[in-house]
Parts: structure tokens; sequence; C-alpha cells
């Protein structure tokens, strides 16, 4: 079972993503853009990201260490505004990706939340 760790990232005081430790890797859940109110969705997915580099490196991962990543939108209609930002970070890791459209987020103000995934290479 992997142990979960609220806010970790308690240097960047906006941000409530949360951290597990699993078999062999790390999963990070509820990643947003710590400050949205005003941002396009483009520049959520940039702070966003920039969080998530910063927890990984935490426990000693990089975003090249990714393996599988949830994007988690509520308006897929500017979503594609996100693609230079994804593809500069993703592209020579190609990790699996899933797109989630949901409703809306707790705060009316985030646009995008990422869900990372480090898991072991598959022998």
């Amino acid at each position: 079972m992997g142990n979960t760790v609220q806010n970790s990232a308690h240097h960047l005081s906006g941000s409530h993503a949360r951290v597990e430790r699993i078999s062999g890797g790390l999963r990070i859940s509820g990643l947003c853009a710590p400050y949205p109110e005003g941002e396009s969705i483009a520049e959520q997915c940039r702070t966003a990201l920039d969080v998530g580099a910063i927890l990984l490196a935490d426990y000693g991962y990089s975003m090249q260490d990714v393996t599988r990543v949830t994007y988690l939108v509520s308006d897929t209609r500017d979503f594609p505004s996100c693609f230079p930002t994804l593809r500069h970070v993703f592209s020579a890791i190609s990790p699996s990706v899933t797109l989630m459209w949901v409703k809306k987020f707790s705060n009316p103000h985030v646009k995008i939340e990422f869900e990372l995934g480090v898991e072991p290479p598959q022998a």
C-alpha cells in the first residue's frame, strides 16, 4: 500500500496536490495551478506542470520519469492551447495519456488538473 502525503508542496502554498508512493513509483493527483484565478487554460497547464516537476523532484524523480498522465478538463474548447506545453514536456517520453472531461472542479477558476504517474518498468 502507498503512503499518501497531502499538499506535499508546502512551499507552494496554493497547491493541493496529493502525492502517494506506490510500489516502485509515485502518483500525484489533484495537480493544478496554485492560483488559477484569471489564468487561461494554457497558463494553468504550464503552471501546474511546473508544480508537478517540483513535486517529482522532492521525491527524486523528474518529468522524464512520468509514465502515465491524466488530463482533467472542464471545457475542452480551449484545451488545444495547451498542446505546445504538453508537447514540450512529454513528447520525448510519450507517457500513456487519458483525457477526462469533468463538469466542474471544486474551485470554479480551475480549468485543468493533472494526475501524474511514475511506474516501474514492466519486466
